[in-house]
């Protein structure tokens, strides 16, 4: 029997085959949400953001010095044209998260020498190691993730009236439920646009899948910030579900 031709487009069935993944992701952002009435909570939150931020442009600029090697992939133009355009959106978030976290008593000399926690290290690295070794298309994967999928007004708003913080100290991540609602837009439409053949999207959708599985990692490592007391009953309250499921 011949094979059926996929019709959805790349990001139609991007969402469609990641979709447990996400829902993972969004169960760990609700639990975060519930613990945003510590203030801790909420800075390490916008730390591990700039910690990522740090990475982003010089990441998307290795993508682009590698699509450029390869000048007959017909996907690499376009990359390029994309991502250079991104990399002028991007520019200087990691010195707005840092000027937050400063108004929120972190100082830059802290910020800096604290070594990232593994789970931000695994997040960003593996994207170095799939656009270096195999293909930098799989950054556009990553990039959906992260840009499509991003917090809204009202869920930042909702934070800043939970942690007590002052608004100032959120106004980076505010900027972002903002202007990624365009971003994402774009993200999608260069993705659909891209001439990918099948190997090309399995890579894409396998970096998809790992940044949401680190995303949630490295947000289960922010909301162990929280009070022992809280992590404990959190943890008390999963091993009930636990046995629940167990004897159902």
């Amino acid at each position: 029997m011949p094979v059926e031709k996929n019709t959805l487009k790349h990001f139609e069935r991007l969402t469609q085959n990641l979709s447990f993944m996400s829902m993972r992701t969004r169960h760990v952002s609700a639990h975060f949400s519930d613990l945003a009435v510590h203030p801790e909570v909420c800075i390490e939150h916008i730390w591990v953001n700039q910690m990522v931020a740090r990475a982003t442009v010089p990441m998307m600029q290795e993508v682009v010095r590698v699509a450029k090697t390869m000048p007959n992939d017909p996907i690499s133009a376009p990359l390029i044209k994309y991502i250079t355009k991104h990399i002028a959106e991007e520019t200087d978030h990691e010195l707005w998260y840092a000027n937050d976290l400063e108004l929120l008593g972190i100082s830059k000399e802290k910020m800096y020498a604290r070594i990232p926690p593994p789970n931000v290290a695994a997040l960003v690295g593996s994207q170095y190691y799939w656009l270096q070794h195999h293909h930098p298309v799989a950054f556009m994967g990553y990039i959906a993730c992260l840009e499509v999928y991003h917090p809204t007004i009202a869920y930042v708003d909702d934070l800043i009236k939970k942690s007590g913080l002052p608004a100032k100290g959120f106004s980076t991540i505010m900027e972002h439920a903002e202007i990624d609602a365009h971003h994402s837009q774009d993200i999608i439409e260069t993705l659909n646009a891209l001439p990918l053949t099948e190997e090309q999207y399995q890579m894409v959708e396998m970096s998809a899948f790992q940044t949401f599985r680190y995303v949630a990692l490295v947000m289960e490592d922010v909301c162990k910030v929280a009070p022992v007391l809280e992590n404990k009953q959190q943890h008390e309250q999963e091993n009930e579900q636990k046995d629940k499921q167990q004897n159902a």
